[in-house]
């Protein structure tokens, strides 16, 4: 169990060596503090609705050049806030539409190039 947006959900941790294996075909720097979350789609959704900001919209128009429904979204990172234990949070949903080694190289991804 894990708490996000004030709710206790049920959560799959996504191991730490698969995330590094994944990181090391990435990049030579080490491995930002990071963890990835998989949670059941409703979670998923309803955690995005609340987390929803400008920076978001405005990632995805540049990513995919137009905003994306909270559906169509397979995974999201975040900056991890006060009471996380890590600088940040990948979910993903339950039932992607990728594949989760898909969805980890393209979050971590993400943070490779420094877009957060």
């Amino acid at each position: 169990m894990v708490e996000l947006e004030g709710l206790e959900m049920q959560a799959e941790y996504i191991p730490k060596r698969q995330l590094s294996e994944a990181w090391k075909k990435l990049s030579n720097k080490p491995l930002p503090n990071v963890k990835m979350l998989r949670l059941s789609d409703e979670d998923f959704n309803y955690v995005l609705r609340h987390r929803r900001c400008l920076e978001d919209d405005l990632c995805e128009i540049e990513e995919w050049g137009r905003i994306l429904s909270i559906k169509g979204t397979d995974a999201c990172i975040f900056n991890g806030q006060e009471t996380d234990d890590v600088d940040y949070i990948i979910l993903v949903r339950q039932n992607p539409y990728h594949s989760l080694e898909e969805i980890i190289q393209h979050e971590l991804g993400h943070l490779a190039r420094g877009d957060l």
